[in-house]
């Protein structure tokens, strides 16, 4: 029931569109915060979307906090090539905390031209109105706007499970949250006022956590203001991507969640479809005698059935490799949970960190 809910949710979110497009302040300039580290799959294509946007007032603010990261050269030719546009590159960050994102952050934050400011990841794609549709969720009393992260262009196996994950279980579960009233932010898309943000210290305050982007929305609600998740995705290019990538990063995401909620991590497999599956098949054969085959048969369709509904609409189409991919996600989603509660450690932008309870980092 709460798969259907959570997909009915989803499609609904992705459906509706911003609610004050035509508003006045939905032109608010914008200071757009890319934080980078090394030329990944599809960057260069990634960037450029973002010198493309149709807005009448934005600056592009890029960082890097070593002056020989591959990222440099792509960001200056890119900046040759769109010389009309406002952008900079700040090279070098300042050490506020064992988060190397924020540490990387915290100079373009600093000399951001603009109140508003955008903070969003290095393999986020955009399209040509993504800020004015971003920024029309703007209204009194909405802290900061983010967004499902939509998985597109995958390649190979590991890419594929990465956006069935993110099309799937991170979509529906950002929404069913909301709904209960504790919305989780993503750091694809960030997008909030710096002078609210003062008020529990900034982006600095948050470079003692793994996860900043959600330590952002927890403390954005608890001075009062609202998290919203804008009706449009944040597309992340998804690419090439070998399964071991897709684990470690998984394995990063399912640690924060138990640093952030051991409660919620510790039923979490029974809110996947195998474990749930075994679960019905056992209560409704002792209950009703239902045959398990029948039961399984029944349980796993209306499961595959939503999941890749949601694929469709956050893919663009249904492609032959998703009913693979999902089943392969299904199989390794048990494993992966195991893999997870056995330990606290990470591995994020070259560094090893350690997890501790509230999502507090240390060096290992």
């Amino acid at each position: 029931m709460l798969t259907l809910y959570g997909t009915v949710l989803a499609l609904r979110g992705l459906k509706a569109g911003p609610p004050h497009l035509d508003a006045p302040f939905a032109l608010y300039p914008v200071s757009i915060l890319k934080p980078l580290k090394g030329a990944e799959n599809g960057i260069r294509e990634n960037i450029q979307t973002f010198f493309e946007l149709d807005y009448p007032h934005f600056e592009l603010l890029f960082s890097v906090s070593d002056a020989k990261d591959a990222a440099r050269v792509l960001v200056e030719a890119l900046m040759a090539r769109y010389p009309h546009v406002r952008a900079r590159l700040i090279v070098g960050g300042i050490d506020a905390g064992p988060n190397p994102k924020v540490n990387n952050l915290i100079r373009t934050y600093d000399l951001a031209r603009y109140d508003l400011v955008l903070i969003s990841d290095s393999n986020v794609r955009v399209g040509r109105d993504y800020l004015k549709q971003l920024v029309g969720h703007l209204e009194n009393g909405v802290g900061i706007i983010t967004a499902v992260v939509a998985g597109r262009d995958a390649e190979t196996l590991g890419g594929r499970l990465e956006s069935t994950y993110l099309n799937t279980f991170y979509a529906r579960w950002m929404y069913i949250a909301a709904k209960l009233g504790n919305p989780c932010v993503v750091g694809k898309s960030m997008l909030f006022s710096r002078s609210i943000a003062a008020r529990f210290g900034g982006i600095r305050a948050l470079a003692c956590y793994l996860a900043e982007d959600y330590m952002a929305g927890v403390a954005m609600k608890a001075i009062g203001q609202k998290v919203v998740i804008q009706s449009h995705p944040a597309h992340q290019y998804i690419g090439s991507y070998d399964v071991s990538e897709f684990w470690n990063r998984h394995l990063r995401w399912g640690r924060i969640r138990k640093a952030q909620a051991p409660l919620a991590f510790l039923i979490e497999p029974v809110f996947g479809s195998v474990i749930s599956g075994i679960l019905g098949a056992y209560a409704c054969f002792t209950t009703w005698h239902i045959p398990p085959g029948t039961f399984a048969l029944f349980h796993f369709g209306i499961w595959s059935f939503c999941d890749l509904t949601l694929m469709r609409a956050l893919d663009g189409s249904l492609r032959s490799w998703m009913p693979g991919a999902w089943f392969v996600r299904e199989l390794l989603s048990l494993p992966l949970w195991l893999h997870t509660a056995l330990g606290n450690k990470v591995l994020w932008r070259g560094q090893r960190l350690a997890i501790h309870r509230g999502g507090l980092l240390k060096t290992p």
